[in-house]
């Protein structure tokens, strides 16, 4: 056994098998706001294609602290920012509070090295940051505690696409994204922001040099399903950044799974949706598609380190590695819930993502054509009648189940304002309903 294999960890593991850190601490929404950060903060160039990058790390912990931290009343800075007897102050805080980035499966109050905004402006984009010193809680260092490397991939893997217009239009995309001029909320984060941690790499990110792009097909989709989405410009800002974030997370675990088969040298499994819950069958086959997936992570994770003889990994490395998958599909509305039997599904989320990703601006696809060579052909997901088939599903299932999940997935779609029924044979899917 080599002094390297005896050193190796799950993070290098997992970046090693699918080319960045995936991981359950950094699952959910947290790889889209990695990459937000790494866009932003990179410099004046929007994705540079350079070997590495230096960011610059806000942390926002002042604000945080005055929403999350029960002890905010003893923060230094607190005298310099608010100079009236505290109306002004709990005023920001329940305005600052409703900003909050959700975390899924959780009521509690969070703290605030917990909690993070929502980036509806660049300025309330931000990094992790925590205190370290019991003895001094103002001593805030910013660190990886969350953004672990699932967005330093998605970042690379768009800043290195080797086809020079989808790259100067996704350049130009994040740079639309948000307005030049900066807004009222705009201003008040960035006073606040000054009062906080802000560091600038002396080095390229370490996390963001060492992921691997593959520039295979499935770096191909999240290239190109993210220059579509940015490329909606009729639509409000928020419900495109609301859509990279899903669409990041979805791209990821498609990511786990696609390169866990390969590792394996065994067929790439797909995703069964359930969209109407009517036929148990389909639930039960939906409920083995996920375990399927996940004991195939499980296998390539192990089947790689005992490659390597790297026997000294800790069970909860392999775990968390699993676990980026399911947190990140439970997150994005991709399965039914977070307890209990889990099966796929398409909530009002993640369908928002993919309908974004997979249509151009002011365009409309038919719903069969979205169905099979986008969901399917591109998005492994089976949906109707022809992706079964193709997965050969039609054995063990009746096609009319799938028909029904077809037609289901319709009616949710059409309330959504993401599919117009124009005649029995004519149904397009488009982006119209969400203006």
């Amino acid at each position: 056994m080599s002094e390297d294999s005896q050193s190796l960890k799950g993070p290098e593991i997992s970046r090693q098998v699918f080319g960045g850190v995936l991981t359950y601490d950094g699952a959910g929404y947290y790889p889209g706001l990695e990459l937000l950060n790494l866009v932003y903060g990179s410099g004046d160039e929007l994705l540079p294609n350079t070997e590495g990058v230096k960011v610059t790390k806000v942390s926002h912990d002042f604000a945080r602290r005055l929403v999350w931290d029960p002890t905010f009343q003893n923060h230094p800075e607190r005298g310099n920012v608010f100079v009236d007897e505290g109306e002004a102050e709990d005023t920001l805080r329940r305005l600052l509070e409703c900003l909050q980035l959700e975390i899924p499966n959780s009521t509690a109050k969070p703290s605030w090295s917990r909690a993070h905004f929502f980036p509806y402006t660049k300025s309330l984009i931000h990094w992790d940051a925590r205190s370290r010193s019991k003895n001094n809680s103002e001593h805030v260092i910013i660190e990886r505690k969350y953004l672990r490397g699932g967005g330093a991939l998605a970042f690379k893997v768009l800043r290195l696409d080797p086809i020079g217009p989808r790259l100067e239009r996704i350049r130009a995309g994040f740079g639309n994204l948000y307005p030049a001029k900066a807004t009222a909320l705009d201003r008040l984060a960035s006073v606040l922001a000054e009062h906080g941690k802000l560091e600038t790499d002396t080095n390229s990110d370490q996390i963001e040099l060492k992921s691997q792009t593959f520039n295979d097909q499935l770096d191909e989709t999240f290239r190109d399903g993210v220059a579509r989405i940015l490329g909606h410009t009729d639509l409000p800002a928020v419900s495109r950044i609301r859509a990279m974030m899903n669409w990041t997370g979805f791209w990821l675990i498609l990511a786990e799974m696609h390169r866990s088969a390969k590792s394996m040298k065994k067929p790439v499994p797909t995703i069964l949706c359930d969209c109407g819950g009517a036929h148990a069958q389909l639930r039960r086959t939906s409920q083995r598609s996920l375990k399927q997936i996940l004991g195939l992570i499980e296998d390539a994770v192990h089947d790689h380190a005992k490659s390597l003889s790297a026997s000294n990994i800790p069970k909860r490395h392999f775990q968390n590695i699993r676990g980026f998958f399911w947190a990140t599909a439970a997150t994005i509305k991709l399965l039914n819930s977070w307890k209990g039997r889990k099966h796929f599904t398409l909530g009002l989320d993640i369908l928002e993502a993919l309908v974004l990703a997979g249509c151009e601006s002011g365009s409309e696809v038919p719903y069969d054509v979205f169905l099979d060579e986008w969901l399917y052909g591109r998005c492994g997901i089976v949906i109707g009648r022809n992706g079964a088939d193709a997965s050969d599903l039609l054995t063990t299932l009746d096609s009319s189940i799938f028909e029904d999940n077809e037609n289901e997935l319709a009616t949710q779609m059409t309330a959504a304002g993401l599919l117009t029924q124009y005649s029995d044979a004519t149904r397009m899917v488009s982006t119209g309903g969400l203006k």
